[in-house]
């Protein structure tokens, strides 16, 4: 697959099963992960990989720090548990900001979600289906000790891995208008539509 080709025709996975992704295509993605752009090349991010029945002790975690809320009906717990196993494996992106330096706490962290999208991509281009999720309970004591997070270390996410299941195909996704989110700044000043934008838009498949 050429990079073109898996830019446009990466999607976000609905669901997950069995295979996951094998060690040599872990490390792929991860390889891929620290080519990021990273200003003053600061590595501002760090990764966690949770497969097998590390999945478990993730899932535990996550019910602890539920538990520790209060309140929280058993379903609730229990869903926000089975995030940590409902795919074969995951990537966690951990944004590891590098404290004094001269770049600012939001270009560190854009480095670090950069890094999570060359996940996803290298995970398409090696057959391997992803789909880039929120942590539930991200700032709890359990969750962030199960990965192991120090002083300003903040987890933006991880990427769940597998192969995609058949019983839920991708659904479809609209085309985005890309002369209503573009512009082209112009000499004197003013924001006019990009030329032959629209004709451009139709060589884009969509993506989520």
């Amino acid at each position: 697959m050429d990079a073109l080709a898996c830019l446009m025709t990466r999607r976000t996975a609905t669901r997950l099963v069995e295979p996951g992704p094998t060690s040599e295509q872990l490390a792929v993605m991860l390889t891929a992960a620290t080519t990021a752009p990273d200003h003053k090349m600061l590595r501002p991010w760090r990764f966690v990989v949770v497969r097998g029945e590390a999945r478990t002790t993730l899932a535990n975690a996550i019910t602890a720090a539920a538990e520790a809320v209060g309140g929280l009906a058993e379903p609730v717990i229990r869903k926000a548990a089975g995030k940590a196993t409902r795919s074969p494996a995951l990537i966690a992106v951990i944004a590891s900001r590098v404290p004094g330096a001269k770049v600012p706490r939001a270009e560190q962290d854009a480095s670090a979600a950069a890094a999570a999208q060359n996940i996803c991509l290298a995970a398409h281009a090696q057959g391997v289906a992803s789909a880039w999720k929120s942590v539930p309970l991200p700032d709890s004591d359990e969750v962030r000790a199960v990965f192991g997070l120090t002083g300003g270390e903040e987890l933006l996410g991880w990427v769940e891995l597998g192969t995609l299941s058949d019983a839920v195909p991708l659904p479809p996704r609209p085309q985005v208008d890309l002369p209503a989110v573009t512009a082209e700044l112009t000499t004197d000043g003013v924001l006019a539509p990009v030329p032959a934008l629209a004709a451009a838009a139709t060589l884009v498949t969509p993506a989520g």
